[in-house]
């Protein structure tokens, strides 16, 4: 379903291109490449089978990310998202000794976001993800990572511009993790850098 729902997003992000616009520089990103950092507070979707007034889930976290977009003169523009994400806490009390076990990820994903208003955009993306998972049982701790496929991302934000290069917003994502089957939603802030490119004008005579 996850999917289904990606194919038809790309698709309709697709048919945009046969109606292209300009925006003015001012209210729009698109015109070169643009650095995005932003936090912001992420929760994760509890698909763990635990009772969590028994056992301690934490499921709140500071999340952080870091995007590098193409953008064109178009609406479509296509980059990098690299974001780190915990996930989820469990704390399980046997006698005098507490047992955790969380896990982390850190996506590496191919982004393709599209303008659908004068400052509004959204976005969809895939790729892979780094998982970081660690436990500690009875005093015994243990870490892996290991390394996910075909995870899907939604965004849609807004950015306002406070000068030509500079702008701040704020987005909300959605990030579902297909190997281990946990998602999670977030609410960031976020600041663009955007390395300007010249144009000249063209004057058509009829």
């Amino acid at each position: 379903m996850r999917k289904l729902l990606f194919i038809i997003l790309i698709t309709l992000l697709s048919k945009n291109l046969v109606a292209q616009k300009r925006w003015n520089t001012r209210d729009s990103v698109a015109r070169g490449v643009s650095i995005v950092v932003g936090t912001g507070l992420s929760h994760y979707i509890n698909t763990l089978q635990i009772d969590p007034k028994r056992i301690g889930l934490r499921q709140n976290f500071q999340s952080y990310f870091l995007k590098c977009m193409w953008e064109p003169e178009h609406r479509l523009s296509m980059g990098v998202d690299i974001g780190h994400y915990q996930f989820y806490e469990v704390q399980l009390s046997e006698g005098k000794s507490v047992n955790t076990a969380s896990l982390a990820v850190t996506p590496i994903l191919f982004c393709i976001q599209m303008r659908i208003f004068k400052r509004f955009y959204a976005s969809a993306a895939t790729g892979v993800s780094i998982h970081h998972a660690f436990a500690n049982a009875l005093g015994n701790k243990s870490e892996s990572s290991t390394m996910a496929f075909s995870n899907l991302q939604f965004t849609a934000g807004y950015i306002y511009p406070i000068s030509k290069r500079l702008g701040i917003g704020l987005q909300a994502k959605f990030l579902s993790e297909n190997k281990t089957e946990d998602s999670m939603f977030a609410v960031e802030a976020e600041i663009r850098y955007q390395f300007k490119r010249r144009y000249k004008r063209v004057r058509i005579h009829e």
